[in-house]
């Protein structure tokens, strides 16, 4: 097979996704985000993180596609009638994962 047939083209393009996605913090906001849609400061207080680089992790999530996310007016008292930011899981990070681990499971044959 030659080096840069179409398949090995998609597989650089899978191994630079689970790149962004396995990264240690950015896939422990995916599993938070997993749950339920946060905003930065709850993502932050539960990873015990500091804000600045959750921020930085959730923006590269978001680059790639597997965060999105939407305004709300928040209800919280210290926050009320202000906009926040709700970040959210896409359909993609299952859809990398799959893909992976079928491609694993086909070289382990």
């Amino acid at each position: 097979m030659p080096l840069w047939s179409g398949e090995m083209k998609i597989e650089d393009e899978l191994i630079k996704e689970l790149h962004v996605l396995l990264h240690p913090i950015r896939f422990r906001i995916v599993e938070l985000l997993g749950e339920r849609e946060m905003h930065i400061n709850e993502i932050s207080n539960a990873l015990g993180e500091e804000r600045r680089l959750v921020s930085y992790h959730l923006l590269t999530l978001e680059e790639h596609g597997f965060l999105d996310s939407r305004y709300e007016i928040s209800e919280l008292p210290r926050s009320k009638g202000k906009a926040v930011r709700k970040y959210r899981v896409t359909g993609k990070v299952e859809e990398v994962l799959t893909e992976f681990k079928s491609g694993f499971h086909h070289i382990q044959r």
